[in-house]
């Protein structure tokens, strides 16, 4: 277990959002000049609330379950005999999964298969804070059930047979299993820091969404959509329609943010969503608002260069059959395809990471591409490495990353500690960019995925 030590934070750096330091190198003799790389275009397919033990934990190699032995406590600390019942979608126990399971993480596909629905455990900004807590046996992550909503859901984990495309692309390609979401908790947020390595203001949010009486290790009086400081740490919909819920972040946000690094530099980019474009129609149908973190930046929602961005998803793939594909690109799938439990399944996020890999491959541009496969947050999945600590904000839940690219070290995992900033890292290390914050300066580029020595690799094939 890695954790850093938090240093002091002085409240002129807070104010610029996120300052205590992230883990990695901050680019000092790194062996190769970003813009000599060979790399022309940066892919990032960001998909929705799996943990890495939750898909990777028995993956051979990588720093899984195999040797954890810790056990869940309830909330006075007293260890479970056996896990509590599984709670099904309507939160009462899941009959397809035993109500006496031993109190350890459990293989799921014992019980269910890729595409079967599941309950969709919390995954809250204080909650898991205090998820990470110790069990009675003092070892930490042992309140996931208790601070939990799912029962014992949330200790399952799948392997091959449920993520076929990513064990085969780790084989193939890099997995990172010490890759952190930026931020504790949900989706927003995590979204947020993607572009911007920081959180979303919102000075003026009402008492009824601010959380109250926050204590140290996630604790709180009153839980909150934002925290007593005016930062977004839960889900708010955007200042901009299309909106799908009433709870609303009405403070358009004017933080630099990745796209004015890139406008500003003349390089190319993209936010791929599917459904974009739809309307209230599309929510209805599953494009997701708070998925969408440019939909709360008031350059990008109000002049028509910065609506230009903004993409449906079918754009992407018809950039790479017929050219036009920018320098970065982010690509977001459809709800019922992005792997959030309840309204997808792990099933459906890995066979659309094949249809969108497979498409790069295909495509004039995979010479010259790299692809970040990762996930926003951990979803409320158990895994048992406990974060690093940089900051009262994170870093949260370890994620699935994944490297692909014909420059991509074959079958390699790498070890070095990284977050969601790394993708900032990598964009501004490959076209010579400035960071945000201090956050993606400190953050290490996932460089160790690469071997630009080698000839590019052609493409493989996939399940």
């Amino acid at each position: 277990m890695r954790v850093r030590r938090p240093g002091l934070v002085t409240a002129a750096l807070v104010s610029l959002v996120l300052s205590a330091c992230a883990g990695g190198s901050s680019g000092v003799g790194e062996p190769v000049d970003g813009q000599r790389a060979p790399i022309d275009h940066i892919i990032v397919l960001f998909l929705e609330n799996r943990a890495f033990d939750h898909l990777f934990g028995t993956y051979p190699g990588a720093e899984g379950l195999a040797g954890y032995r810790g056990r869940q406590a309830d909330e006075k600390g007293v260890t479970y005999a056996t896990l509590p019942a599984p709670l099904g979608r309507d939160g009462k126990p899941d009959p397809r999964l035993p109500a006496d399971l031993p109190n350890a993480p459990f293989a799921m596909q014992k019980f269910l298969a890729p595409f079967d629905p599941t309950n969709n455990p919390v995954h809250r900004f204080y909650h898991m804070q205090r998820q990470y807590g110790a069990g009675a046996d003092g070892v930490a992550m042992g309140k996931w059930v208790a601070e939990g909503t799912s029962g014992g859901t949330t200790m399952g984990y799948f392997d091959r047979y449920a993520s076929p495309t990513q064990w085969k692309l780790a084989d193939e390609f890099v997995l990172l299993d010490h890759w952190f979401q930026g931020i504790h908790g949900g989706s927003f947020a995590n979204h947020f820091y993607l572009i911007s390595a920081g959180l979303a203001r919102y000075a003026e949010a009402p008492a009824e969404q601010r959380a109250a009486g926050v204590g140290p290790e996630g604790r709180v009086e009153k839980d909150g959509e934002v925290d007593p400081d005016g930062w977004v740490v839960n889900n708010l919909d955007p200042p901009y329609p299309p909106q799908r819920v009433p709870e609303i972040l009405r403070a358009p946000q004017t933080a630099p943010t990745i796209a004015d690094r890139l406008d500003a530099a003349r390089i190319t980019w993209a936010w791929y969503a599917t459904g974009w474009g739809g309307g209230a129609d599309a929510v209805k149908q599953g494009l997701v608002p708070h998925h969408n973190p440019f939909q709360y930046v008031k350059r990008i929602m109000e002049t028509p260069e910065g609506l230009a961005h903004i993409r449906d998803a079918s754009g992407f793939t018809r950039a790479l059959r017929e050219g036009g594909l920018p320098s970065v690109a982010f690509v977001k799938p459809h709800a019922r395809d992005n792997a959030h439990a309840a309204s997808s399944t792990v099933g459906a996020g890995d066979r659309w990471i094949a249809e969108m890999v497979r498409e790069v491959m295909a495509s004039r541009y995979w010479p010259r591409a790299a692809i970040v496969i990762t996930y926003d947050e951990g979803g409320g999945w158990f895994d048992h490495v406990r974060p690093p600590v940089v900051d009262r904000f994170g870093l949260g839940t370890r994620v699935p990353a994944l490297i692909v690219s014909p420059y991509a070290k074959r079958g390699f995992i790498g070890r070095r500690e990284y977050d969601h900033a790394s993708v900032l890292k990598l964009i501004e290390w490959r076209f010579g960019l400035e960071p945000l914050t201090e956050r993606d300066r400190r953050a290490a580029a996932p460089l160790e995925a690469f071997d630009f020595t080698q000839a590019p690799r052609a493409p493989v094939g996939l399940p």
